[in-house]
C-alpha cells in the first residue's frame, strides 16, 4: 500500500456552534439542540447544518465534542448553568464591525514529516488540493510530492533536502489557504516570508498555481545545486556588527539579507561562516543556522 493512500477515516472532532440575541435566548437555543442530539442525528449532520445554517447573533457559544452523547452532556450542563465546561467556549460580540485577517505564510524550515496528515485523511477539498498539486508537480520532480511528505518509512530523508521542502510546504501552505477558502475565511491581505512570499502571491493572483509550482520547482533544484561547502546564518544584530565580524572573511562571505534592523542574514563559504558565527556567539549574539 502506498503511504498516502487515504483512508476513509472520520474527523475525531466537530463544533456546534450557536448564537441568540440574548443570554436566556441562547440557553433556549442550547435546550432545543440538546432535545435534537437525543433524536439519532449523526453528530456531522447537527453541526454542519448549525453552522451553516443558522443567523449569528451578538452572544454566542460554541461546543467541541467528539460524539453525539459528548455534546448532550455539554450541553445539559451549559443550560444548567454550570462553569467551565471542558469543550465549550462562550462570549458576547461587542462589534458588528468584521475583524480584518490576513494569512501570513512561512518559509523553509518548517516542515517536518507527516504534516497535516490528518487533515489530508478528512479534509476532501483539503485532500483534493494536495493532490492537484501532487499531479502539476509530476512533471519536475522525480518522485511524489505525497511520497515525500507521508514516505512509508516515515523518515524525513527527502522532506529535508531543498529540491523537495520548498515544493511540498508551497503546496501544504496552499492547500491549507485553499481550505480556509472553502469555509469562507476570506483575508483581507496576504503576507509571506522568503518561500512563503510565493504563495502569498499565488493566493492574491498575482500569477496561477500552474505558474506558481513550476517557478517553485525550478527555485528549489537551482537552490539544491548550489555547492555543498555554502551555508547561510541569521544574525540578530545591526548591520555595522554583523559587516564587522565578516570584514576578515570578505572574500567568502557576503551579507545576503536585511530582514529587519537587528536581522540579518549572511551567506557564503562554510568554513569562513562558522568562524564568523563563533565569534559572534562569543558576544553573546544570538545566532540561526
Amino acid at each position: 500500500m502506498l503511504a498516502n493512500t487515504v483512508n476513509e477515516v472520520e474527523r475525531p472532532l466537530h463544533i456546534l456552534t450557536l448564537s441568540a440575541k440574548s443570554k436566556n435566548a441562547l440557553n433556549r437555543v442550547a435546550d432545543n439542540y440538546q432535545v435534537i442530539t437525543s433524536q439519532g442525528a449523526s453528530l456531522t449532520d447537527i453541526c454542519f447544518s448549525a453552522n451553516t445554517g443558522r443567523s449569528h447573533f451578538a452572544h454566542r457559544a460554541s461546543f467541541v465534542a467528539a460524539s453525539t452523547d459528548e455534546l448532550r452532556k455539554q450541553l445539559q450542563a451549559f443550560v444548567d448553568g454550570q462553569g467551565d465546561i471542558y469543550g465549550v467556549f462562550t462570549g458576547q460580540l461587542q462589534s458588528q464591525k468584521p475583524h480584518k485577517i490576513v494569512f501570513l505564510f512561512t518559509g523553509q524550515g518548517s516542515q517536518y514529516i507527516g504534516m497535516a496528515r490528518q487533515l489530508y485523511q478528512t479534509q476532501p477539498s483539503f485532500r483534493k488540493t494536495l493532490e492537484q498539486c501532487d499531479q502539476l508537480l509530476r512533471p519536475y520532480l522525480d518522485i511524489s510530492l505525497l511520497s515525500v511528505l507521508y514516505p512509508a518509512d516515515n523518515t524525513a530523508e527527502l522532506l529535508n533536502q531543498t529540491i523537495y521542502t520548498q515544493p511540498v510546504l508551497f503546496a501544504l501552505e496552499y492547500a491549507l489557504a485553499q481550505l480556509w477558502l472553502s469555509l469562507g475565511i476570506i483575508p483581507d491581505a496576504v503576507i509571506g516570508h522568503s518561500l512563503g512570499e510565493y504563495v502569498a502571491a499565488c493566493i492574491a493572483g498575482v500569477f496561477s498555481l500552474e505558474d506558481g509550482l513550476k517557478l517553485i520547482a525550478e527555485r528549489s533544484r537551482l537552490m539544491q545545486s548550489l555547492p555543498e561547502n555554502g551555508m547561510m546564518a541569521a544574525i540578530f544584530a545591526d548591520v555595522a556588527t554583523v559587516e564587522t565580524a565578516i570584514a576578515p572573511y570578505r572574500e567568502n562571505v557576503c551579507i545576503a539579507a536585511v530582514n529587519g534592523a537587528t536581522n540579518i542574514v549572511i551567506s557564503g563559504v562554510k568554513e569562513s561562516i562558522e568562524t564568523a558565527i563563533a565569534q559572534l556567539q562569543a558576544q553573546q549574539i544570538t545566532v540561526q543556522v
